[in-house]
């Protein structure tokens, strides 16, 4: 046995995070010497300590890591590799859309002026980061598939942005969603706007909405902005549009 700095040196962990996790009960002590109080750990227990810190590299709480057995563990690690490989491709696209806007000097963007007249969207409304758009989309894709809703475009709304907090709806046209669970409706005001075509996918929108406006032929008017994807039949890939109000 080892005494726990031994232990902690062997397990590259610090005194005082061993003395926690025995405080919260994952790993006790094999032995505590009753006169000084000075503890020591057995191989068993140096084996707890270096699993803990792998599953805590892995991003497991560790309140995870007290309540799962070792069946349930597994179970929990793949669903981490699931969340791992979404937020490498989230930051693929960021990066992505990095690179295109560092470049947004050589955007030829097609546009043309529309007016609409009022439509409702509903669809699955975030409250926070920017980060949290795609997993709307998820859910609001899930649903359509679920209820064998045939739909040629969707919108994704802006509806307040601030810093990097944005609410936003992921939606389609109010009368597809009928019997969606959970939804937010909005009303998108009818008016006249300037629609511009996506170069590039997802990663192009933020470069397209910044080249809008430093267009100086057109001026912005209060009301919602949007993104519109145009599911065309036949095509693996969407139509992107940018459609923002204008006077």
């Amino acid at each position: 046995m080892l005494s726990i700095g031994k232990t902690a040196r062997l397990v590259r962990m610090t005194v005082k995070a061993i003395k926690y996790y025995e405080e919260i009960g994952i790993v006790k002590p094999a032995f505590v010497n009753p006169d000084s109080g000075y503890r020591f750990y057995a191989s068993k227990e140096q084996q707890q300590l270096m699993r803990i810190k792998i599953l805590r590299s892995f991003g497991v709480s560790l309140s995870d890591i007290l309540s799962e057995g070792d069946e349930q563990m597994e179970i929990l690690l793949m669903k981490r590799g699931q969340q791992i490989e979404q937020e490498m491709d989230k930051l693929k696209v960021m990066k992505e859309a990095l690179e295109m806007y560092l470049t947004k000097e050589e955007i030829q963007m097609e546009t043309r002026i529309v007016e609409i007249e009022d439509f409702k969207v509903k669809g699955y409304g975030l409250k926070g980061p920017l980060a949290q758009i795609p997993s709307k989309w998820q859910i609001l894709n899930s649903e359509i598939e679920g209820n064998s809703v045939v739909v040629e475009e969707s919108f994704g709304v802006c509806l307040a942005m601030e810093g990097e907090e944005i609410h936003y709806i992921a939606g389609i046209k109010s009368n597809l969603s009928e019997g969606f669970p959970d939804t937010e409706e909005v009303i998108i005001p009818g008016g006249k706007f300037i629609v511009a075509t996506v170069e590039g996918g997802i990663p192009g929108i933020p470069a397209t909405y910044d080249a809008i406006i430093k267009m100086d032929t057109i001026t912005l008017r209060e009301c919602y902005d949007f993104e519109r994807y145009i599911h065309p039949v036949g095509f693996t890939e969407d139509v992107i549009e940018i459609w923002m109000p204008i006077n």
